[in-house]
């Protein structure tokens, strides 16, 4: 498996064509946008719980200007990628990301703004590193700025 892949979804929104600049992606990306910008980017370790994001669902290359994506509004349960290993023990912690197809599972909740994952359970063996939840997504807008 490679990044994250929508595994239930009760609101059909179908795909969108997003604004990107210079990026490239592969299907299964998390990519997101950003309060002032038009363009959508590859999610990081540094992403934040209200962005707004979507999982990418075509190859592109640097010369593209848009991507076919999915839009997500919190409601999708979505699969992933674990940076370590899968645990049950793990369900409900919020989670960072490492980049655009992997949480960063530091087997702890995460209560800093940098957080864009919640863990509900996990797929397959421990070692898969595959687990599910819900991807946090917001206006993009950060609650706390003044």
């Amino acid at each position: 498996m490679q990044g994250f892949a929508i595994i239930k979804d009760d609101r059909d929104k179908g795909f969108s064509n997003l604004p990107i600049s210079s990026l490239a992606l592969s299907i299964g990306d998390l990519i997101e946008v950003t309060a002032g910008s038009t363009a959508w980017a590859k999610t990081t370790s540094s992403t934040n719980f209200f962005t707004r994001k979507a999982i990418v669902m075509e190859t592109t290359t640097t010369d593209d200007s848009d991507v076919l994506a999915i839009e997500l509004d919190g409601s999708e349960i979505v699969k992933a990628e674990s940076g370590s290993n899968s645990s049950t023990d793990d369900n409900g912690d919020r989670m960072a990301l490492t980049d655009e197809n992997t949480v960063n599972n530091s087997g702890t909740d995460d209560s800093g703004q940098a957080v864009a994952f919640v863990q509900y359970g996990t797929i397959g063996a421990a070692s898969d590193k595959v687990i599910y939840g819900k991807v946090l997504v917001g206006s993009g807008v950060d609650p706390d700025a003044s």
